[in-house]
């Protein structure tokens, strides 16, 4: 059955990427055939073909390797961008169609086909907003904490065996609300970790809080050490989680008041639940008075009313009170992409996470921010692995990431580079504002200078994500 859902979530990991791939390079198509343009090839993969058939002019490929695809475009880069781009078709023992030489379309016709493909990838994400709106949320209404909260201060154990209680000693409590890392405003706990990491300074970082208990605010200048990915934390600080009941025992005060297995505890006598250790405390520290408990159950908030039991000590033991069910905690991970309801949020989110990368290069950074930043950054494999958990978790998570994933593509391919579509605009609007080609040389230079650069920084990436994700801390 594991092989199934795994060979299953394979598929639709394959599936979302090359809708990703196919409104992206359909866009381009589809611009330049309306504006009368050329088209050689439309494919979908890399390498060799699986299948291809030629209809009205246009070759349309399945290429052996399917992480990818292109349209081949003569008119939109006649000097070779294109052939540049379907490298690996060359390359994988099929080579593309010759046609006739044709001169460059309008410069203005140039702009509109470049820009289409990254318009069809902001398209189809506003489609899948749409979709996750639509859905059940990842964390139901009602179990979420609405932002950052700590849960727990406990002292982390280092890999040498000792423990470090930094968070503790910082002054953090159950219950603080973590609004700003550095001054930068967070919403969520991996907003949290990721602001921590990259705008801590000579091992500390500045962070406000407010308790959700007693409204107390406070700026706690912490401590971060790294963990075994080399990402700076604050240590002992453990996000709040939902209080789920695991186990009724019979005869016990919660069996009798009504308590099930599967109930998620959120409140006692209106104080919140953010751990399972902060359940059990409240009960022990009840003295047998009776207990006013909020849960869900079913999408549904109940309330039941009942009082804890003594238990008796045994041998050297104190006496507890205890109302007989066994607790486990479920952490309500929220990732930056499944924060927003709204299908325009969920687009503006989007683009904040293109905006917190180059955000430093305009401002005045702090020491190695930019380093940390390059070191958090994912490439390939950690998209594919992205895609996977995401998959494995439920289907708005998968359509949320996969429209995080366009809306970044969007943004990236607009750079002004060359290889990218921003670089098919600089040299369209060239054309347009002085009324020539910029010299074959040089294109061609730029070209292949910025492939290259390309060609490192998907191999470092991939290297990286590798190291990350399965060999560092082994």
């Amino acid at each position: 059955m594991q092989v199934l859902v795994w060979f299953l979530a394979a598929l639709a990991v394959l599936l979302l990427f090359s809708l990703t791939i196919l409104v992206h390079e359909g866009g381009h198509f589809l611009a330049a055939r309306l504006l009368g343009m050329r088209a050689d090839v439309f494919a979908i993969g890399f390498g060799p073909a699986l299948w291809k058939r030629k209809v009205r002019g246009t070759e349309y490929r399945f290429n052996a390797v399917p992480f990818g695809g292109y349209v081949s475009l003569p008119q939109l880069d006649p000097e070779g961008m294109s052939a540049i781009q379907a490298g690996g078709e060359k390359g994988g023992g099929a080579s593309a169609p010759k046609a006739a030489p044709v001169p460059p379309a309008a410069w203005w016709k140039r702009v509109v086909v470049s820009v289409a493909g990254p318009l069809g990838n902001v398209l189809f994400a506003f489609l899948l907003a749409l979709l996750v709106w639509a859905l059940p949320p990842v964390v139901p209404a009602g179990l979420e904490f609405g932002g950052a909260v700590v849960g727990d201060v406990a002292a982390e154990t280092r890999a040498d065996g000792s423990s470090d209680a930094g968070g503790a000693d910082a002054g953090f409590r159950p219950g603080d609300q973590i609004l700003s890392v550095g001054g930068k405003p967070v919403s969520t706990w991996l907003g949290y970790q990721q602001e921590a990491h990259l705008l801590s300074v000579d091992g500390r970082v500045e962070i406000a809080v407010s308790n959700i208990f007693d409204g107390a605010t406070a700026v706690l200048d912490a401590p971060v050490v790294p963990d075994r990915r080399g990402y700076l934390h604050v240590p002992g600080l453990v996000p709040a989680a939902a209080c789920a009941v695991g186990e009724v025992r019979p005869g016990s005060p919660a069996e009798r008041a009504g308590l099930r297995k599967g109930d998620v505890l959120r409140s006692v006598d209106g104080r919140r639940i953010v751990s399972s250790k902060g359940f059990v405390e409240a009960v022990s520290k009840s003295g047998g008075r009776p207990l006013e408990i909020e849960f869900r159950r079913d999408g549904r908030i109940e309330s039941l009313s009942f009082a804890a039991e003594l238990l008796e000590p045994g041998a050297g033991e104190k006496p507890r009170y205890m109302v007989g069910v066994v607790v486990e905690p479920r952490f309500l991970s929220v990732h930056p992409w499944e924060e927003f309801r709204r299908p325009l949020d969920q687009l503006r989110g989007d683009a904040s996470a293109i905006k917190r990368v180059f955000e430093p290069l305009f401002r005045k950074r702090r020491p190695g921010e930019l380093k940390k930043l390059g070191g958090a950054l994912g490439g390939p494999v950690a998209i594919v692995v992205s895609i996977w958990y995401s998959v494995l978790g439920s289907l708005a998570g998968a359509f949320a990431f996969i429209r995080y994933l366009n809306v970044n593509l969007a943004i990236l391919n607009l750079l002004p580079l060359p290889v990218l579509d921003g670089g098919h605009v600089v040299f369209a609007l060239w054309r347009g504002l002085t009324g020539r080609e910029l010299p074959p040389r040089v294109l061609n230079a730029l070209v292949n200078a910025f492939m290259a650069l390309l060609i490192l920084a998907f191999a470092w990436f991939c290297f990286h994500d590798v190291w990350q994700l399965f060999l560092r801390g082994r």
